[in-house]
């Protein structure tokens, strides 16, 4: 028979078992082999409200692919739409009816539009098909009376010059590729370009153009983009370039006799040995007296070595800093033109008028034919 006292040690060993037994069953982790009755049902429940986030899930994911395969293959598709409608354009160019060759010139265009990645190919054919069709003839430029381009060629010119030029420059503005018009016959392009659809004028953009050994004579190149563009031993004569971009323009040996060239910005523009005679670089008789200088050429920074500007109308021209070394002046109207800094060392400036001409820092050593009171001044 156990002690009173024993069993109650007994009694109470059992206890401490008993809560420690309690104590190592609520520390152990849940788990789908140890849940309780109502733990199971929480992982049940758990796991049914995530299946309708898994499928949404699964269903954007695939929907991704598929987005993504389709773009691609519409991507291919379009590409095989345009190398299509490039082939029937470039079939149409050489067709022997005016109609196909013009329908296959608006649909290069319209390409061009589409597709900037095609644009400078497109350039390219149209620019070939211009040299090809219009071409200087080797023993000289021909007659220009009564002369104007064909009319496909005048429909390449007109697409050509309002393409987005933005797409052919890098972001230093340097260019990625030129169109190339050297050696054409454009003369007369006047009657052929320079309006837009509503019918307003709008800038032709052909800037870093190739136009070298051109005939442009009597061609109507008004308000158009020439921006260092190459013009070298251009045929020029009786142009009209008013308004016109020349910036940077490279203009050696060209033609410019009779030219217009009112309010054309020719800053920085190279015109070594050309003939400007009888050029009319000033609007002046176009315009009132007041409004003149806004109407008037800028050659600030020009380089006019040995250009002949005999009788040219330079009123109210800005040539501030221009290089005039060797140039022939004789007979031009210097009224009122800014010569400020500018170099006409052995120039002839015999017969010229340059009443109200500035020529401070102007530098006249060896110059010919200077008014006295014109060395140096500045009104």
């Amino acid at each position: 028979m156990i002690e009173p006292s024993a069993a109650a040690q007994l009694r109470r060993i059992a206890r401490r078992r008993a809560a420690r037994d309690r104590r190592r069953q609520r520390s152990r982790p849940l788990g789908p082999g140890r849940d309780t009755g109502i733990s199971r049902l929480t992982w049940v429940a758990l796991a049914a409200s995530m299946l309708p986030g898994l499928a949404a899930l699964v269903a954007l994911l695939f929907t991704w692919m598929s987005v993504g395969q389709t773009n691609k293959d519409l991507q291919i598709s379009e590409q095989g739409q345009i190398t299509t409608r490039f082939n029937a354009a470039i079939t149409n160019l050489g067709s022997a009816s005016l109609d196909v060759r013009l329908g296959g010139i608006y649909a290069l265009q319209r390409i061009m539009q589409d597709s900037s990645r095609d644009q400078s190919t497109v350039v390219s054919v149209l620019s070939a098909f211009v040299r090809r069709h219009a071409p200087v003839p080797d023993n000289g430029f021909k007659p220009a009376e009564d002369h104007r381009p064909p009319a496909d060629v005048a429909a390449v010119v007109s697409v050509l010059g309002n393409r987005s030029a933005d797409r052919e420059v890098t972001q230093d503005g340097k260019p990625l590729y030129r169109v190339d018009l050297s050696s054409v016959d454009l003369r007369g392009l006047e009657r052929e370009v320079g309006l837009t659809e509503g019918g307003t004028r709008r800038r032709s953009t052909f800037r870093f153009a190739f136009l070298t050994w051109a005939d442009l004579r009597h061609a109507g190149l008004e308000n158009f983009d020439l921006f260092d563009a190459s013009l070298d031993n251009a045929n020029m004569s009786d142009v009209n370039l008013q308004d016109t971009d020349l910036r940077k323009a490279h203009l050696g040996g060209a033609n410019l006799t009779n030219a217009r060239l009112g309010a054309a910005d020719m800053t920085g523009a190279e015109l070594v040995r050309a003939n400007l005679h009888h050029a009319h670089l000033s609007r002046a008789e176009e315009t009132n007296e007041t409004s003149e200088a806004d109407s008037s050429a800028d050659l600030t920074r020009a380089d006019l070595t040995g250009a002949d500007l005999s009788a040219a109308d330079l009123r109210g021209v800005v040539l501030i800093q221009a290089d005039l070394t060797g140039a022939d002046l004789r007979g031009a109207d210097l009224t009122r033109a800014d010569l400020s800094n500018a170099d006409l060392s052995n120039a002839d400036l015999t017969g010229a008028k340059m009443s109200g001409a500035q020529t401070a820092g102007a530098i006249f050593e060896g110059a010919r034919g200077v008014p006295p009171h014109s060395r140096g001044s500045s009104p």
